[in-house]
C-alpha cells in the first residue's frame, strides 16, 4: 500500500517539523515562562502571551499527535511480513501516544484560557488552577516520554532485525527509545530533551525512506533468508 507509506513519510517529516518549531519557540520566546519561579509568574506570562502559547501548543501537541497516526500505520504496514507481535504491540503504544498527546494539547489550551480569565478577577485561584492543570498535562505528555519510548524502541528492534531502514537509523531509534523510557524516573526527566532532539533526526530519516520507498537495506532480512534456505 504505497499510499499509506507516502502518508506516513509525510507525517514523519511534519512530526520532525513540529519538534523543530516547538524547540525554536521554546528557546527564543518562552524563556521567562520556562524559568517562572512561581505559579503566579507563570499565570502572568500566559495571560500576556496567549496567542504565541496557543500556536506553540497546537504545533507540538495537536498537529504532532495527528500526523503520528499515519506514521505508526505506515511502519506497521511495512513490517507486516515480519509477523512480529512486538511490532504490533509497539504500534498500539504509538497510537495511544498519539491520543495522549492530542488530549494534552486540548487540556493545555483550556488551561491557558481558564487561568487567563481568572487572572483579572482572582489571581490566587488562577495560580491554584494553573498548578493543578500543569501537573495533569505534565503527567500526560510533558513530564515523561514513556509511551513514545516504548513505540520507538519496539519498532526499532524489529526494524533492526528485519533490515527495515538503514542500520544507523534503527540503532538511533533503539537509543532514543531507551532515552524515552528512562524519563519515567523524575530525576531523569531532563533526558526527554535528548529524546526530542534525537527523534528529529529519526523522523526525517524514516520519512524520507517511506516516501522514497527505500525501507529495506540492501542486506536481505533474516526472515527472508530463513524462508529461502527452507525452500532450497
Amino acid at each position: 500500500m504505497k499510499s499509506i507509506q507516502k502518508m506516513g513519510g509525510i507525517g514523519a517529516l511534519v512530526a520532525a517539523g513540529t519538534f523543530v518549531v516547538g524547540l525554536a519557540m521554546f528557546v527564543t520566546i518562552f524563556g521567562d515562562f520556562v524559568s517562572a519561579a512561581t505559579p503566579a509568574a507563570a499565570v502572568e506570562f500566559v495571560s500576556n502571551n496567549q496567542a504565541a502559547l496557543y500556536l506553540w501548543n497546537i504545533t507540538i501537541h495537536i498537529v504532532f499527535g495527528i500526523v503520528l497516526v499515519p506514521l505508526v500505520l505506515a511502519i506497521v504496514d511495512r513490517l507486516r511480513e515480519a509477523h512480529s507481535p512486538l511490532a504490533r504491540v509497539a504500534s498500539v503504544f504509538g497510537l495511544i501516544w498519539s491520543g495522549v498527546i492530542i488530549s494534552t494539547g486540548m487540556i493545555t489550551n483550556i488551561a491557558y484560557a481558564t487561568v487567563s480569565n481568572l487572572q483579572g478577577t482572582d489571581p490566587e485561584m488562577a495560580s491554584t488552577v494553573w498548578t493543578t492543570l500543569d501537573a495533569v498535562t505534565n503527567g500526560l505528555g510533558g513530564g515523561n516520554e514513556v509511551l513514545g519510548g516504548v513505540w520507538v524502541l519496539g519498532i526499532s528492534i524489529v526494524a533492526l532485525r528485519e533490515r527495515l531502514f538503514a542500520r544507523w537509523v534503527n540503532y538511533l531509534g533503539v537509543v532514543m527509545g531507551v532515552a524515552g523510557l528512562v524519563t519515567v524516573v523524575p530525576a531523569l526527566e531532563e533526558v526527554g530533551a535528548v529524546f526530542g532532539l534525537g527523534l528529529i533526526v529519526w523522523f526525517i530519516a524514516v520519512g524520507i525512506a517511506l516516501i522514497k520507498d527505500r525501507g529495506r537495506s540492501a542486506e536481505q532480512p533474516a526472515s527472508s533468508r530463513l524462508e529461502t534456505s527452507g525452500a532450497s
